[in-house]
């Protein structure tokens, strides 16, 4: 019978042997890793395009980009046409996450104490979303903003064309960043300040008919305040 210890004692003996290390030679041609300059290298390929003539129409591709994500921005995604009309409320109420200290290290905003900014800040203007390329709400907001001025946001459109034809500054909700917050998923959107809350009216705009401004307003009733 074999004795479990010197098995073991055998398996550890032969595991634990030196390793027999052999020199195999070079193999193949050794070259020099070198790092190159990354600003020369963006010299090298600006000069190669001056060569070739590309640079310019580069640089005007460029400003043709930027010029057209200026004058019709992306989209904001996720919102929809009103088909039925909406209130609801949001609390922009927030706990502080941690202590709040000002330059001088003194806190003046614990950790777990709740803020609403509207304590503060108040609403002073009534905010409209709106699709600047739908023609129902682009009417709507016209009317809305010749009634009871409102500050226009746009979700979709061109909001320089669209400052110049109504005379007034319109605005664009960049990456939807006050839509999501609002939870506004229908537009147009009516957003208004109640107490230390945000009114939130999603609004069906009326069919437009190619009527004057002052029409709409008489026959959407715009102006008249929510009781």
């Amino acid at each position: 019978m074999v004795n479990p210890f010197a098995a073991s004692l055998l398996v550890v003996l032969k595991v634990s042997s030196p390793l027999m290390a052999k020199d195999f030679g070079t193999q193949g041609t050794l070259s020099i890793i070198e790092e190159h300059d990354p600003i020369a290298l963006i010299q090298k390929k600006l000069r190669g395009m001056i060569e070739r003539g590309e640079l310019e129409a580069h640089n005007l591709e460029l400003q043709k980009k930027t010029r057209a994500s200026v004058e019709r921005p992306k989209p904001v995604e996720g919102l929809a046409k009103t088909q039925e009309a909406k209130v609801f409320y949001v609390d922009p109420t927030y706990v502080v996450p941690e202590d709040l200290k000002d330059h001088t290290g003194k806190v003046f905003a614990p950790k777990g104490s709740k803020i609403n900014p509207l304590e503060t800040v108040s609403l002073s203007q009534t905010l409209l979303f709106f699709d600047g390329d739908d023609e129902d709400q682009k009417a709507f907001a016209e009317a809305k903003h010749r009634s009871d001025p409102v500050k226009l946001i746009l979700v979709k459109g061109e909001p320089l064309s669209l400052s110049e034809e109504l005379k007034s500054f319109v605005y664009f909700d960049q990456a939807g960043t006050l839509t999501k917050k609002l939870g506004i998923v229908h537009v147009p959107a009516l957003v208004t300040q109640e107490g230390l809350r945000l009114r939130i009216e999603e609004v069906c705009p009326p069919p437009s008919r190619g009527e004057d401004v002052s029409e709409i307003e008489q026959r959407v009733g715009l102006g008249k305040k929510p009781t």
